[in-house]
């Protein structure tokens, strides 16, 4: 079992300077006249990536799958987009702290890239909705649920590598509102050499970031 969340206040800071085309995450050249790169999406020059005045919860998981070459592993690593690694996915399902809020500013997924992944291309990555209930004993039995709407598209770049966040606002948004929350699946989006290598241990598991408006009642950290 993993820890519980506990309320953070809001601390975030800019985590580039360009993008790609709206609707996708960014890292590169730019994002277009009077736009910059804030938490891998574009927005508005001189904005922020959410409200000032946001709460930062923070959800690590309650449970945690991986499956690489049709079989379920348990390992502090697994590798997405690989070219031997076939389907390899990560199933995530978080804490619900954030159930029934209908203030949620802005949710983000964060991941941490092993410090022995081999340099390469970036690796698109896609998180999609769980659409059926699990466990790790049922995915290593072989019961692998599908995966449904709403999706959300990151970057993984292993050089100059660095943190992926991925901006899962809307996926969070519906399970918010759904009773039987199924929580997540992250995946690479085709092969990409020898793809990306994503801790999955308890000190660099993935984690949720979940922002909610406070009407000013928290300090920012401007």
């Amino acid at each position: 079992m993993w820890p519980s969340a506990r309320p953070l206040v809001f601390a975030f800071g800019v985590l580039g300077t360009a993008c790609t085309r709206a609707g996708s995450p960014c890292y590169g050249v730019t994002c277009g006249t009077g736009y910059e790169c804030l938490a891998n999406r574009c927005a508005p020059s001189g904005g922020i990536p959410v409200p000032r005045d946001s709460e930062r919860i923070v959800l690590l998981p309650t449970a945690l799958s991986e499956v690489s070459a049709g079989r379920a592993r348990f390992a502090p690593t697994i590798t997405l987009g690989g070219e031997h690694d076939g389907d390899a996915l990560v199933y995530a399902r978080f804490g619900t702290s954030y159930k029934d809020r209908a203030d949620i500013a802005a949710a983000f997924l964060l991941l941490t890239i092993s410090p022995a992944t081999e340099p390469s291309d970036d690796v698109p990555l896609e998180v999609s909705t769980v659409a059926a209930d699990w466990s790790p004993e049922s995915v290593s039995l072989g019961a692998r649920p599908g995966l449904t709407h709403p999706t959300a598209n990151g970057i993984a770049r292993n050089s100059p590598r660095s943190p992926v966040r991925v901006d899962v606002t809307s996926i969070v948004r519906e399970l918010a509102r759904t009773p039987s929350d199924h929580g997540i699946a992250i995946t690479a989006k085709g092969s990409h050499g020898p793809g990306v290598t994503l801790v999955t241990a308890r000190a660099g598991a993935p984690r949720l970031e979940v922002y909610l408006e406070t009407g000013g009642r928290t300090a920012s950290a401007w």
